[in-house]
């Protein structure tokens, strides 16, 4: 099998977090309308969907052939059975959150930028303060995020007022790139500033290298925004779990969302000094789980104090962003406790 951890990954984060597009398009296969389905890898090492439709179990073979394919090939491969799918059921079969967020997507807007500060949060967080018109911007307070993209040679790129996603999707495949780009969480805007923070780790990649050098005058553009979470009905108590990518996610929606009475936090930072608490929130509870020796998305520290952690009765809501095999590791955790579906959306920021 091809990347098989990325394969097992991407079924894991199908059947838990979009599992209502893993229901249309078995609706759609199976020609029938069924209660819940999920993603399999059969004994024969094949791509099947197991379906429930009035407590009998079903198969459908998805003609996937896992041993020469791609984790790519098979992310296109299934969001071309949810076009598929949806041309066929039209409005019978709700708008799922991946259709939602291309949607979403097409109305993102690109607001050129430039930085105007800069700032070390922690050992390995950086601040970036970037200035522009931001007036059209509008954000849910929750975890929007902006795609960054940053010239590879500043020295030798100048970007256009102009430039836009498009731009840079229609370089993805130039054999000399000019730009890169990566998701990162707005912290907080105003109409003509954005402060965002970025993680400067060891291995970083092209956004990383350019974060860790960037000074004023620094130009970007920003396109969005974009969101993850969703909750589908109000609740008391909000989880919230990350490592420190995920901490700017956090802390907006802990500071900013009414929904909830209380919020408990579990955040993977280096260690003591890493800390960033929370000023003046009563109602939220930060716990900060220290990495020290381990390597960031490695450790089972996050993990442990999860599994020691007694969960409200009902009425609560998980939502978690970090590295993305320790998420999986964690979302499997609460599933095996019984969390449902609707109760958590835990989700890859990036991948070791």
């Amino acid at each position: 099998m091809k990347d098989s951890k990325e394969i097992t990954l991407f079924i894991d984060t199908y059947n838990s977090n979009h599992s209502d597009a893993v229901l249309m398009v078995a609706d759609y296969l199976s020609n029938n309308q069924n209660s819940s389905a999920e993603i399999i890898v059969s004994e024969k090492n094949q791509l099947n969907l197991k379906i429930m439709n009035n407590n009998v179990e079903g198969y459908l073979d998805l003609d996937f052939d896992l041993n020469s394919n791609t984790n790519d090939e098979l992310k296109n491969f299934f969001i071309g059975l949810i076009y598929q799918a949806r041309e066929r059921l039209g409005s019978d079969f709700p708008k799922t959150n991946i259709e939602k967020d291309i949607e979403n997507s097409l109305h993102s807007i690109s607001f050129y930028s430039e930085v105007s500060e800069t700032k070390i949060i922690s050992k390995n967080i950086k601040e970036i303060v970037f200035k522009g018109d931001f007036t059209k911007l509008e954000t849910q307070n929750g975890d929007d995020f902006l795609f960054v993209i940053v010239p590879l040679d500043k020295n030798k790129t100048n970007l256009d007022r102009d430039y836009s996603m498009e731009n840079y999707r229609k370089q993805i495949s130039d054999e000399i790139k000019i730009t890169a780009g990566a998701y990162y969480t707005i912290r907080n805007f105003r109409e003509d500033e954005i402060k965002m923070w970025f993680v400067l780790h060891s291995h970083s990649g092209n956004l990383g290298n350019w974060a860790e050098k960037a000074k004023t005058g620094d130009q970007a553009i920003l396109w969005g925004p974009r969101s993850m979470f969703s909750p589908s009905k109000k609740f008391s108590h909000l989880i919230l779990i990350a490592d420190e990518t995920g901490i700017p996610a956090m802390k907006v929606i802990s500071e900013n969302n009414k929904n909830f009475s209380k919020c408990t936090t579990f955040y993977e930072v280096i260690d003591e000094s890493c800390q960033i608490p929370t000023k003046g929130e009563n109602n939220i509870l930060e716990n900060w789980i220290y990495r020290e020796g381990d390597e960031p998305g490695e450790g089972e520290k996050l993990l442990d104090s999860l599994k020691v952690y007694e969960l409200p009765k009902n009425d609560f809501y998980i939502f978690g962003a970090g590295e993305a095999r320790q998420m999986m590791k964690i979302r499997k955790f609460f599933k095996n406790e019984g969390v449902a579906k609707e109760q958590m959306h835990i989700t890859g920021y990036w991948k070791k």
